[in-house]
């Protein structure tokens, strides 16, 4: 059987030269885990004789160490690290790397459940949901959601941004100091219902 604990979408699309980041950020209560990741849609075109591409991978984990210290985990940026064991697990962070390209995909961390005694109704984890854009020089260059625990969270939301941001930078060639996560803005479709800023929902 198995217990869900939470799961998220990524999105992004873009065309030409640039490459466009997504990153999911899942907290968990301490605990032995499971993470995956796994595209569920997409569409490439071509740029300059250059097929697009998309690829979901776990990036980082966090385990703790004690009962208020946790030790953050880098995971090398491999499409094939997308499914994870994670023992005392505080957060996993999933990124999605799209090039001349529109995709839809999934992360979501939950545990192996023993089979109950007798049926009963299963607590369902609150989430506090934070989206961010990140921009270099104003322009979008990627988007982060943030799911933090809605009570006792223990999510260093600084230094994971700060993380996020500079492996983003590195990447595509700035300097840290030049790339930005900002809170996005929600905008409204005409039929009023609330909808979030392009790259990630």
């Amino acid at each position: 059987m198995v217990d869900w604990i939470g799961y998220g979408w990524i999105s992004g699309s873009v065309s030409g030269p640039n490459t466009f980041f997504a990153d999911l950020t899942i907290e968990v209560s301490r605990g032995d885990v499971v993470a995956a990741a796994a595209v569920t849609a997409f569409s490439v075109g071509v740029h300059q004789h250059e097929p697009g591409s998309v690829a979901v991978y776990i990036r980082e984990y966090a385990r703790f160490k004690s009962a208020t210290q946790i030790e953050v985990v880098n995971v090398p940026p491999d499409p094939t690290n997308n499914v994870m064991g994670i023992a005392d697990c505080a957060f996993v962070r999933f990124r999605m790397t799209v090039f001349q390209a529109r995709a839809v995909s999934r992360g979501l961390v939950f545990r192996f459940a023993p089979i109950p005694a007798a049926p009963k109704k299963k607590a369902t984890q609150k989430f506090s949901v934070k989206d961010f854009d990140v921009r270099i020089g104003g322009r979008l260059v990627g988007a982060h959601r943030v799911m933090a625990l809605a009570s006792g969270s223990r999510l260093p939301l600084d230094s994971l941004l700060g993380r996020a941001n500079q492996e983003a930078a590195r990447f595509l060639g700035f300097r840290p100091r030049e790339i930005q996560a900002v809170r996005a803005r929600k905008r409204r479709t005409p039929s009023g219902t609330a909808s979030e800023q392009p790259g990630i929902f």
